[in-house]
């Protein structure tokens, strides 16, 4: 369960991560002048490093927002009988979740949202800094519960954050990747009833760069 919790979905999420910037390229330069920008200032990586890379961040939860790893969250088990405030009544022993995707694909929630936007995010985030830690990629609440919601969201959210754009911040620096020639299309995500995968069989070309700052030099 540790795994496939913790390791499977950040394998997928940086997956995913990569095949939506092979669709959408025009994303690439952007992040990487952040990284190199936030770099330059911190004088390589601290401790604290990736909390400022704001941008790559906020692709990360756009690309988190069409690929989530369930379209399903909060999933329970009423172990008593309960009515809710709509009067809807749950007997016990009843399973019961949150669609959580749908909600995010909820205009009053996200605008515009069948398009992808990976600033969208680093937008809000820089149109309400007092509040911009509910724009994080781990921010877990009632519009975006990929995470959960409640005293019971993710523990390690704030863990995977950090793992994904360490990972993607060094992929960019020191890779450039694309579709094959002749493909521009992102290859279509595998869904197992509500569970949801990067397609495994998708082929990219990938390049090593020269220059960048990677986590590790080689």
């Amino acid at each position: 369960m540790v795994n496939l919790a913790g390791i499977h979905t950040t394998s997928a999420a940086i997956t995913h991560a990569i095949y939506d910037l092979c669709e959408h390229p025009k994303y690439v330069d952007e992040l990487r002048g952040e990284i190199e920008e936030v770099l330059r200032q911190d004088g390589g990586w601290q401790k604290g490093t990736h909390k400022k890379l704001h941008k790559l961040d906020s692709f990360l939860k756009e690309s988190q927002r069409f690929s989530p790893p369930t379209l399903l969250s909060f999933n329970r088990i009423a172990l008593t009988p309960l009515t809710l405030s709509t009067g809807v009544h749950i007997p016990a022993g009843t399973h019961f979740s949150v669609a959580s995707r749908d909600i995010l694909f909820d205009p009053d929630v996200t605008p515009d949202p069948e398009t992808f936007d990976g600033l969208r995010y680093y937008r809000a985030r820089q149109a309400s800094s007092a509040e911009g830690h509910k724009h994080d990629f781990a921010s877990a609440d009632g519009t975006n519960m990929n995470f959960g919601a409640g005293r019971y969201a993710c523990p390690g959210r704030f863990f995977a954050s950090m793992e994904l754009k360490l990972l993607l911040a060094h992929l960019l620096s020191k890779y450039d990747f694309r579709f094959p020639h002749g493909t521009t299309a992102r290859p279509s995500n595998l869904v197992i009833d509500e569970f949801l995968g990067p397609n495994p069989w998708a082929k990219i070309l990938v390049r090593k760069r020269h220059g960048g700052v990677g986590m590790v030099e080689s």
